[in-house]
């Protein structure tokens, strides 16, 4: 059988039956709960996990993670489209990986003329994040 959603096979009784398409587990999984980049308890939880494995900066990503952090690294503030674009990945994909950057505090977005860009995160409190600010 094969995913409705993201078309990788699915082993013989593995399938779920979700709103009439049938899903591998990982995308009923993220159907049901889809990545939320700000989640307090996330941020916590990844912080605390990094901070005992003893990473810093990209120290224990993926490869697709850290290419996504140092494109935006490297070219300063960026749209999803371009991430997107520039390393040929869906917006699933993108959400996903951008939501753990976000709770490791390597990335945040902001928005700027109704636009929402992607930018390397920078320590300075809450007014650090309003809209606009870079």
């Amino acid at each position: 059988m094969i995913c409705q959603k993201c078309n990788s096979e699915i082993p013989a009784g593995e399938e779920v039956k979700h709103r009439g398409q049938l899903l591998c587990e990982d995308c009923y999984i993220e159907v049901l709960e889809p990545p939320r980049s700000c989640d307090v308890a996330a941020v916590y939880s990844a912080k605390s996990a990094r901070r005992a494995a003893g990473h810093q900066g990209t120290d224990g990503l993926t490869d697709l993670q850290k290419a996504i952090y140092n494109f935006v690294k490297a070219e300063g503030p960026v749209t999803h489209d371009q991430v997107m674009q520039k390393l040929k990945i869906s917006r699933q994909q993108l959400d996903k990986n951008f939501a753990i950057l976000r709770h490791c505090e390597l990335l945040r977005a902001f928005r700027e003329n109704g636009q929402v860009f992607v930018t390397i995160w920078t320590e300075g409190g809450p007014g650090e994040m309003n809209i606009g600010n870079r």
